[in-house]
């Protein structure tokens, strides 16, 4: 029955899969062919153990079935996968598409409010992450992200409300840089060099906020101006970042500091020559 079972959903899902996916299930088949042939006709002293093995392929098999048919059972991950790509239209089409019958998941409602902020339909990210955190009052994900947000439309008193709240409830260092970004824009200049300084030893993996947090510092008359070859580095990041938020008071105000941020280094540039 197994056997059955595994033949139609072969024959159903497989056209559809990935490359490795195929590659994989190529070799097993081949193994158990060979695993089922000795276990029928081989000598008597195998025919059991490769019997039993060729039990467990079959399950091992039901697995590969699982992992290559994911994006079938989950349409979240399928999303979360076009969201990192940057492919935030697509992401948001599926995730537009879960029923709304379906048990609500604060993951997913999070992940389309962020699609959205992306998409600039700012409304629209707002009426799903409040939905989020109407469902989980403390997601972590969903507090920043509503910071994030609030960042965008320039109201930064709020968006430094919910970065604390998102650093409360567990959210990691990225969400540190941003209360200490809220904090110097809002020229709260004592707690913005606190956070800063503080979230920089958690930063190695985010090369480009270590950068902007250096820069904040610098401006702040703490430390020293980057150097040259990490803004050369990272600056395009947020070139882009201000892109994307163009015509808000966020996308304006960052891009007036990397203009500032290019100006100081190619001064730094000439100074060298």
């Amino acid at each position: 029955m197994m056997l059955r079972h595994l033949s139609r959903d072969l024959a159903r899902r497989a056209p559809a899969w990935d490359t490795p996916s195929k590659i994989a299930l190529g070799l097993a088949i081949i193994l158990l062919i060979l695993l089922l042939t000795l276990g029928f006709t081989g000598p008597a002293a195998i025919q059991l153990p490769a019997r039993i093995g060729a039990f467990g392929l079959l399950v091992s098999l039901q697995l590969l079935f699982l992992w290559a048919n994911r994006r079938d059972i989950s349409p979240y991950h399928q999303a979360q996968q076009h969201f990192i790509a940057g492919e935030y239209e697509q992401a948001r089409a599926i995730l537009e598409r879960i029923p709304e019958s379906s048990r609500i998941s604060a993951d997913a409602l999070v992940l389309l409010g962020n699609s959205y902020r992306y998409l600039r339909r700012f409304d629209s990210s707002r009426r799903a992450l409040a939905l989020a955190l109407e469902h989980k009052p403390r997601h972590h994900l969903a507090l920043f992200s509503m910071g994030k947000l609030n960042l965008v439309a320039g109201e930064y008193k709020s968006a430094r409300d919910f970065f604390a709240r998102a650093l409360e409830a567990g959210a990691p260092a990225i969400a540190q840089f941003e209360l200490g970004q809220c904090q110097y824009l809002l020229r709260e200049t004592e707690l913005a060099i606190e956070q800063l300084r503080e979230v920089r030893a958690h930063l190695h993996e985010e090369p480009g906020r270590l950068m902007l947090a250096a820069y904040y510092l610098w401006r702040l008359g703490q430390g020293d101006l980057p150097a040259r070859d990490q803004i050369d580095a990272h600056i395009q990041f947020w070139r882009d970042e201000a892109d994307t938020y163009r015509d808000t008071p966020y996308g304006a105000q960052l891009k007036t500091d990397v203009e500032r941020l290019s100006q100081q280094r190619e001064g730094a540039r000439a100074a060298d020559q």
